[in-house]
């Protein structure tokens, strides 16, 4: 057993693999572990008659003397029952940062992948500078000033205030979600979630809802712009957003699997739906025509807007949608078409629980809604309806009447 000098670690030679202990004849409990590519600091002892081996820190961090001095406190405390390998463990419980809550949240619950996307853009985007912080460091007075200071770092001041709802929502989840999970003695390491301090001083932004849609007479000129693109699957894409109500990312992520041909329905899956409710809407007489041009001149892709090279969905141009919106003199979001497909609908007085199924709207705090169970072939003439009545609005060739249905 050698002494552990400056000289004796100079000389060693290290194995070619696994490791080798050298431990000190001055002090027993203290040892030198080497491996081919490191040389690090251990101390050996027993805790409560259970032994403990725990790296101290890397050898050219210390000399041997004072090496032996960090060694004799830990052996004094683990001679008192504490044991450092627990106490490590809780000092990287209690030290867990908001990038580490983060990336465990996303490994563990079951989302969306626009949800993960949105953690991964928002959070780095809003709170990067609290990335390396234990979330035990955030406080209360944190959270308020920067819930205001994201309103203000964004140009338009409704899209700033949602903004700042939205990050503070998620920091609120992921805080909720460490005081579940990460523990010490039984006690989690967050007693208050700091974003209650919103709710308790009432300092969220007001939620206010977009009302725009394509009105009545913009539609023959925003069909008319969507008509004049050059791509055929963004005119398709447009024209079954604006049909079925789809929103943008359960339109465009669409399979052909998806599309059922000899039953006529469509079918949005629960994974991909926003409430987690599988959604299927009968196809009227022009979509089902469109997509099954769609599906004859596909290329050999699986999705019905395939994207470049057809491995993946289609993404959604900003460009081309501020393009159409120019040439139709008709500002307009994707969105937009969802809120448009539903106003006309209700205009055509189909009944509620029939609006609420065409949107696949979940209806939680609605009992009697729960009740009903609507055929999806109870969509089929308000899906007729609705085209109909949109391709008269565009003035869109071939229309016909919807007394021609009724």
């Amino acid at each position: 057993m050698p002494k552990l000098t400056k000289m004796f670690i100079s000389s060693i030679k290290p194995p070619n693999k696994g490791q080798v202990i050298y431990r000190d004849s001055l002090l027993p409990g203290l040892g030198l572990r080497v491996t081919p590519k490191s040389m690090s600091y251990v101390v050996e002892g027993r805790v409560n008659g259970t032994f403990r081996r725990v790296t101290l820190c890397k050898e050219r961090q210390l000399t041997p003397s004072d090496a032996r001095k960090k060694v004799m406190k830990v052996l004094a405390a683990m001679a008192s029952g504490k044991d450092p390998t627990a106490e490590k463990a809780k000092r990287k419980i209690r030290g867990a940062t908001l990038q580490e809550v983060l990336d465990h949240f996303i490994s563990v619950r079951i989302l969306k992948p626009n949800t993960v996307r949105t953690y991964r853009q928002m959070v780095p985007r809003c709170l990067g500078d609290w990335l390396d912080l234990p979330v035990t460091a955030i406080t209360r007075e944190m959270v308020e000033q920067r819930h205001m200071s994201l309103r203000k770092t964004t140009q338009q001041g409704t899209s700033g205030e949602a903004q700042a709802n939205t990050v503070m929502h998620i920091l609120g989840t992921l805080l909720n979600f460490a005081a579940a999970n990460y523990e010490i003695d039984g006690k989690p390491i967050l007693l208050v979630n700091p974003v209650k301090r919103l709710s308790n001083n009432r300092r969220w932004y007001p939620h206010r809802r977009r009302q725009s849609i394509i009105p009545d007479h913009k539609l023959p000129a925003w069909y008319a712009a969507v008509m004049e693109l050059r791509h055929q699957k963004v005119k398709d894409y447009l024209m079954l957003l604006l049909l079925t109500g789809l929103r943008r990312t359960e339109g465009a992520t669409l399979r052909w699997e998806d599309i059922d041909f000899e039953s006529k329905v469509l079918r949005v899956r629960a994974e991909l739906a926003k409430n987690g409710n599988e959604h299927r809407l009968p196809l009227s007489d022009y979509l089902l025509n469109m997509l099954q041009r769609r599906f004859q001149d596909r290329a050999d892709s699986d999705y019905v807007f395939p994207g470049q090279g057809g491995k993946h969905h289609m993404v959604d141009s900003d460009h081309v949608i501020e393009g159409v919106a120019a040439r139709a003199d008709c500002p307009f979001i994707l969105h937009d078409l969802r809120r448009t497909f539903l106003t006309v609908a209700e205009r055509l007085a189909l009944p509620y629980v029939v609006l609420k199924k065409l949107a696949n709207h979940s209806g939680r705090n609605d009992t009697t809604f729960g009740y009903i169970v609507v055929d999806v072939e109870r969509l089929r003439e308000p899906m007729q309806m609705i085209t109909i009545e949109f391709l008269r609005l565009c003035n869109a060739p071939g229309q016909v009447s919807l007394f021609d249905i009724q």
